[in-house]
Parts: structure tokens; sequence; C-alpha cells
């Protein structure tokens, strides 16, 4: 194996850089409220310097949801490992969600704002990286759907394609809607958050179950 040249290795870091600034500042300041020049600020670099790796706001934007469902991927892999059967494996999905949520709320709500992004043309690049993610995000809950069926944890009568995005959309919407409102809703009926989030994660991977196989 080859070793990357300095100067690449110079380039990847000084990139990872400015999307570890723009995570932040988008974080704090919103992805609309955000500019180039407090992010330019953020990494000690000229705004110039920013254009030469990414074309506008949004390719920089796009650079930061990848980089945050990678991780989450990597969240979903790691508890994964955790399961036996398919069902168990799918409700460690929800799990891993969970976590990532807590250790990245922030990225988290960038990640759930890609639907109000403006697409432009010059960004394709980073749109194909983006559609590849969270294809591979898919396509993992997919995998474990289809073994839950085989070994008998997971309903039969599903189209895998059909539960695996309903499984996302469930999973995101709860998230997304914990993120605005959850601290209000949990002070206003006196609840205890992780609790309330297992219950929630066990509610929805229990419409997926195979109820034969609780017998």
């Amino acid at each position: 194996m080859n070793p990357i040249p300095r100067k690449e290795r110079e380039r990847q870091a000084r990139e990872e850089d400015i999307i570890n600034a723009a995570e932040k500042i988008f974080i704090e300041k919103s992805y609309s409220g955000a500019s180039m020049e407090e992010i330019a600020k953020e990494c000690e670099f000229t705004r110039k310097t920013l254009y030469q790796y990414f074309s506008n706001k949004e390719d920089l934007y796009y650079a930061v949801i990848i980089k945050g469902f990678t991780r989450l991927l990597a969240y979903f892999e790691k508890e994964i490992k955790n399961g036996t059967t398919g069902f168990e494996k799918l409700q460690n999905i929800g799990f891993a969600y969970y976590k990532f949520y807590k250790d990245f709320p922030g990225t988290l709500n960038l990640m759930n704002y890609v639907g109000y992004v403006k697409s432009k043309k010059e960004n394709i690049h980073k749109h194909e990286e983006f559609n590849k993610i969270t294809n591979l995000v898919a396509q993992t809950i997919a995998k474990i759907i289809d073994e839950g069926k085989s070994d008998g944890s997971i309903r039969t009568d599903i189209d895998t394609m059909s539960a695996t995005l309903s499984s996302e959309f469930l999973t995101t919407g709860f998230f997304n809607m914990l993120s605005v409102s959850g601290a209000t809703f949990m002070s206003h009926f006196s609840l205890n958050e992780d609790d309330f989030i297992h219950f929630n994660i066990t509610l929805l991977s229990g419409i997926f179950r195979n109820k034969n196989d609780m017998l």
C-alpha cells in the first residue's frame, strides 16, 4: 500500500479543519444564519482558501452532513454486533440512533435540515456522495430486515424496502421532534428522557417483530 504524499495529507487535514469549523458554526448559527466568512474565521483560513475546497456554503453543508451520516453508520455497525437475531439487530439500530442523538444533537439537527437546502448544479459531486452514504444506511437496515425474515424474528408479510424506509422515517421523525420540543414535553409531563426514548424505540421496532417469535 503506497503512503499518502505529504501534500495530499496536508490537503486532507485542511479540508477536515474546514468541515469541523463549518459543523461548529452551522450548529451555533444554523445553516441559514451562518456565513462563509464566519467559518473561515473559525478555522483561521481566508475565505479564498475555503473556496479552493468548497464551491459555496451548500457544498460545505453537504460535506458536514456526509460526515454525520458516515459517523451514524459507524454507530449502527457497532450496535448491530450486539444483536443475535435480525429483530434484535434492527432494534439495536434504533438504540444506536439514540446514542448518536445524545452524542451529536446539533449534527443530527443539521442532517434533518437537508430537505430545506436548495440544490445548485455545481454541487452535484457532493450530492452524489450524499446519495451514496444515505443509500448505504438504507442498505444496512434492509439487510438486517431480510436477515430477520430469514431467521423468523421479523415479519415476512411486509416488503423489505417499505419496512426500511418506514423505520428510517419513524425514527428520524421521532428524534427530530425530540430535538425541537423534547425538553418542554419532558418537563410538562414529568418524564425521564432516557426511559421515554427507550420505550418509544421498543414500541416502534415492535411493529416489525414476528409475533410467533415471541411465543
